[in-house]
């Protein structure tokens, strides 16, 4: 894909998202591993900053843990709009327009949101 998109000279306004659509939890349910809440994102493309991986990775998995809610189901320290607020402003939504184009936006504080430098250079 990068090297068509090279060819076709687009691949530096570019953007590729990947995204798990799901975790899992930690423990078992006797048959397997439930869906949990904290997937992952990886992010390529000409104008990203790669290299790198962004977001906090949990300090602590134990049944005792902050983020664990129990059954190893573990919270998210990175959001949904922590990803899509670098990428949307990537592709020229104003700062001011964020709340619109991502309404959960204000429900996050703001260093869980993914600096627009940090993700694209």
């Amino acid at each position: 894909l990068a090297t068509e998109l090279r060819a076709q000279g687009v691949w530096n306004s570019t953007t590729v998202v990947v995204c798990s659509e799901f975790g899992r939890t930690l423990t078992s349910n006797g048959l397997g591993t439930d869906h949990g809440w904290g997937g992952n994102a990886i992010l390529l493309g000409g104008a990203v900053a790669g290299g790198q991986i962004l977001g906090e990775y949990p300090a602590d998995f134990s049944e005792d843990a902050e983020l664990n809610i129990g059954r190893g189901r573990m919270i998210p320290t990175t959001p949904w709009e922590g990803i899509w607020s670098a990428v949307a402003t990537e592709f020229g939504v104003d700062d001011g327009d964020l709340p619109a184009v991502l309404p959960n936006l204000e429900n996050f504080p703001e260093a869980m949101i993914l600096d627009h430098a940090a993700v694209f250079g």
